[in-house]
């Protein structure tokens, strides 16, 4: 099934080139029950109770799910393979009854990473908490604390290297700090408040964060910080940088924080279309093409858009987010 809103004849004939070259992956829910689709077709994810898919990746033909049990204040995470799941609780060693939240997943060739955290009960104040990184199952943690400070934490793998953004506890000085791991080796960046994910473009590696209640994206290789917009907001708690591998372009989008427009290469941009679905959910850039979900802000209604025309939806029967979409990843076909 493929459907078009909103076009132009040059438009239509834009997006039927577009659909014929790449596979658009769109991972989600659909009445409480995680999925994902493949140019617009459903697949139902193996799951017995109410589930959401949060991201979604696709390398060597195997389709990577990251998810969970979204009707339990304290989430059970899940991880598909090819529709395959796994209790990532019981997968990565955390012992059963402990909270933990799973903040990221990535692929690099046939290895598979999740950040996360989890209470390791620590009697000792500081060691409460624990960052850790798992490859193929195997834990690294990367940091302690007594209170949970990495919930936003995210994860990148680059040259075969683990990039992690945290803010982390500093034993020696009994303060927090910001910045960023490479592998086990942290970074620091000081005065981030919050610490976003990464983006890699031609030119390297960047990762985005918040100070001074604005938007920053520092590039890597060359320790180069840009403000990537101006306007002060006292609310950001939300963003996601997203680059594209053959070019040097970067977007960055905010939610609801900012709603119908992205920023694209730190100059805002008005997104042209719906102004009643305002949340910029997820957003993906291949090949000069740009691919992006947006969202409502009461049904949390779904949409799709290639190139600035709508090519999916979903909705809502009422004013609970029974059915939505998350994430989104495209592939050359």
């Amino acid at each position: 099934m493929f459907a078009v809103s909103c076009s132009t004849n040059d438009d239509m004939e834009a997006v039927k080139k577009n659909v014929l070259s790449y596979d658009v992956y769109v991972a989600g829910r659909d009445n409480f029950k995680a999925c994902y689709w493949k140019n617009n077709v459903k697949t139902d994810l193996a799951s017995t109770d109410s589930t959401t898919a949060t991201k979604i990746i696709v390398e060597n033909n195997d389709v990577h799910i990251l998810g969970n049990n979204s009707s339990n204040a304290n989430r059970t995470y899940y991880y598909w393979k090819n529709n395959v799941r796994q209790n990532l609780g019981q997968y990565l060693g955390i012992p059963i009854g402990q909270y933990y939240q799973i903040l990221d997943i990535a692929i690099d060739n046939n290895d598979t990473y999740f950040l996360g955290y989890y209470d390791t009960v620590s009697p000792i104040a500081h060691e409460r908490y624990a960052l850790c990184i798992w490859k193929n199952g195997v834990k690294t943690v990367l940091n302690t604390s007594g209170s949970i400070i990495y919930t936003t934490s995210k994860l990148n793998i680059y040259n075969h290297q683990a990039y992690v953004s945290a803010l982390i506890y500093d034993v020696t000085t009994n303060l927090i700090q910001s910045g960023y791991y490479i592998n086990s080796t942290f970074h620091s960046v000081p005065g981030i408040t919050w610490v976003g994910n990464f983006a890699e473009t031609i030119n390297g590696i960047s990762f985005l964060y918040i100070k001074n209640q604005n938007y920053y994206s520092r590039q890597l290789s060359t320790n180069t910080e840009t403000l990537v917009d101006s306007n002060v907001n006292s609310n950001l708690n939300f963003g996601k940088i997203v680059g594209e591998t053959s070019s040097n372009d970067q977007y960055v989008i905010g939610s609801i924080f900012l709603n119908n427009y992205y920023y694209k290469n730190n100059v805002q941009t008005m997104f042209p279309l719906d102004s009643n679905y305002p949340m910029i959910q997820d957003i993906f850039v291949l090949n000069n093409n740009l691919y992006l979900i947006k969202q409502q802000t009461t049904s949390n209604a779904s949409k799709v858009y290639i190139n600035n025309v709508e090519t999916q939806s979903i909705n809502n029967t009422t004013n609970i987010f029974g059915s939505g979409f998350n994430s989104i990843f495209v592939l050359a076909n």
